[in-house]
């Protein structure tokens, strides 16, 4: 090159300071490309960046006249980039269709390509891409002290592009965590955060995402007549997609409860309203809805392949567990269930809830199960539906210490007074 070697090691400070000028990532990788260019002289030149495959991709590409090359428009040797990445050293091509075989090589030769100047980004000894420079044209175009500056910049240039790189992925993530709690707002909006007042019965209940947002839900829906319609459904999966399903059955299912007649045909209907979505995605909803009458104390439901719900008998002072036969909602698109009815007395306690609950694992891979579940009612010296609610959380919480909670954990529990 016709600059000495002073020249271009000043020049090189200059240019570290210039790369590392911006932490906007496409910014960043314009200024290494131009740079790039000036310090090794090439008739072009290209940034490669491991993608999350683990592939090398062109993230810019340009000419002598600093004219931008299309990723796709950029041909070179894939097997020399790739070489310099796996083994983390540089290389000085003085002509590559001397020193390759045309048999292993041939992308060499089809692209005309000469001398080559190859060096790795490195940071933290862990290679993320590539520098590539080249003349196709000249042969011997860059010495030794070619390749001693371009490491030195590869050097400088790597840690301005993981600089740029980490500020990307923290301001994706931020803004991945803002609308994720914007979801999770909207998401618990859609359940009742007043409980309903029914006369000698009360109720309490509440629904905990495993990730920002899930597929529980619950539902609580005063009717005309008095009597409240308990539901209580988890979607399969965690996470957005179980999320977005959670809503459509929720909406759907209230609006089949209002035109009804009874809660098989509100869960029927609902059913075939979604199947073809269900199957579309290979998901499935459990569900257990139910009716209270306060007047008379009766609780009708019918169970879609949901946890079964637990009743404690006050006066007898023993657990039952209310089975159904019907299906989860989406894995047939027509089935058949029946309505079961059970009566609530004095200081009577009826507990619906996700696997979130039963299926809490500890450290020792010992499931909470329902006859803890069963316990932690009994136990309970606190008579309010609250109370009871968050008793059997803490229970759960620390039977599962110190494992994260894994599941959506949703709870509704009715206690009715004493008489």
């Amino acid at each position: 090159m016709a600059r000495n070697r002073n020249d271009r090691l000043a020049s090189l400070y200059r240019i570290g300071q210039v790369i590392s000028s911006s932490l906007v990532l496409d910014e960043v990788l314009s200024l290494v490309i131009d740079n790039l260019i000036e310090v090794t002289g090439a008739e072009r030149a290209a940034i490669l960046l491991f993608d999350g495959r683990g592939d090398l991709a062109v993230r810019a590409a340009r000419a002598l006249d600093h004219q931008d090359i299309a990723a796709d428009s950029f041909l070179t040797s894939r097997n020399i980039v790739r070489d310099v990445a796996t083994s983390g050293h540089s290389r000085l091509i003085s002509d590559a269709t001397a020193e390759y075989s045309a048999d292993i090589y041939q992308s060499v030769f089809a692209h005309h390509l000469r001398s080559i100047l190859c060096a790795p980004l490195k940071v933290r000894d862990t290679v993320r891409g590539v520098l590539y420079a080249d003349h196709r044209i000249t042969t011997g175009a860059f010495t030794e002290d070619d390749l001693e500056l371009l490491d030195a910049f590869a050097g400088q240039a790597a840690i301005a592009i993981e600089n740029a790189r980490m500020v990307e992925e923290l301001g994706r993530q931020e803004r991945q965590r803002r609308e994720l709690e914007i979801a999770r707002s909207i998401q618990a909006s859609l359940m009742p955060t007043r409980m309903p007042e029914l006369p000698g019965f009360d109720v309490a209940a509440a629904c905990v995402p495993a990730l920002h947002v899930g597929g529980d839900f619950f539902d609580l829906i005063p009717t005309p007549s008095g009597e409240l319609v308990i539901a209580l459904g988890d979607v399969s999966g965690k996470g957005v997609p179980a999320a977005l399903l959670m809503g459509m059955v929720r909406a759907i299912l209230r609006s089949e409860i209002g035109r009804a007649a009874t809660l098989e045909e509100a869960v029927l209907n609902c059913n075939r309203l979604l199947y073809e979505d269900f199957s579309t995605t290979a998901m499935f909803a459990t569900l257990v809805l139910g009716r209270l009458d306060p007047r008379s104390g009766q609780f009708s439901y019918v169970n879609c392949g949901h946890c079964e719900s637990l009743l404690w008998r006050s006066q007898a002072e023993r657990c039952e567990f209310l089975s159904g036969d019907g299906l989860p909602l989406g894995i047939l698109d027509d089935f058949e269930t029946h309505e079961t009815r059970v009566s609530l007395g004095p200081g009577d306690i009826l507990v619906n809830y996700s696997d979130g609950y039963s299926e809490a694992k500890a450290t020792s891979g010992d499931r909470f199960g329902l006859e803890r579940l069963a316990q932690a009612v009994h136990e309970c010296t606190d008579p309010s539906a609250r109370g009871i609610l968050d008793h059997i959380g803490a229970m759960v919480d620390r039977f599962a210490q110190p494992e994260p909670q894994a599941d959506d954990q949703t709870i509704i529990v009715v206690r009715a007074a004493e008489s």
